[in-house]
């Protein structure tokens, strides 16, 4: 499917492309885990974020903003950056929307899960090792949960930028509950 994109924002058609890729990343992670993700979260696209919350050279950032509410897990914020993720498919056209981004929303939720029971510190200064360790677990999970098209995606990521090595010991030490056998 070619996409035809004004400015980098998604327009209002994406929407539910959008809304529909956030409950499968989470059909996913609840599979995976076998654990509800515990903290509530919102999605933003970039019209809508401050300027705290733009990156470059991420398809997402993910935000804590905690408030009175929600004082016992947190609130996360993802903050996808559509003129990253428009440019990255309109130069990889072998890749479709939806599943990009349930890779996206299946990484940050990950990202949250781990945050939210304590697995790992938002807060944390090595965030190269979380990184690496939630990119393993989006990796093994959506390799358990096939998604049409997925295929393509980590292909094209892979030749982009190759993923981290896969360390047994990463995932058997941070907690032990995705059993893996790579």
């Amino acid at each position: 499917m070619h996409y035809k994109f004004i400015m980098g924002y998604f327009l209002p058609c994406h929407r539910s492309l959008i809304v529909r890729s956030s409950e499968i990343a989470e059909e996913v992670v609840l599979r995976g885990i076998n654990d509800p993700i515990r903290a509530p979260y919102d999605v933003k696209t970039l019209k809508e974020l401050e300027n705290s919350e733009r990156e470059q050279g991420v398809f997402a950032k993910l935000v804590y903003a905690q408030n009175s509410n929600t004082r016992d897990y947190g609130h996360y914020r993802i903050c996808l950056q559509d003129d990253e993720i428009l440019n990255f498919l309109n130069k990889n056209k072998d890749i479709d929307l939806l599943t990009f981004l349930v890779f996206i929303f299946t990484h940050e939720l990950i990202h949250i899960h781990r945050f939210s029971t304590g697995k790992a510190s938002f807060f944390d200064l090595e965030k190269d090792k979380e990184e690496i360790h939630v990119d393993n677990l989006t990796r093994i999970l959506l390799a358990k949960n096939p998604l049409c098209g997925m295929g393509n995606v980590l292909k094209t990521l892979d030749r982009v930028s190759p993923p981290p090595l896969y360390k047994t010991r990463i995932l058997l030490d941070n907690g032990g509950h995705i059993h893996a056998y790579l």
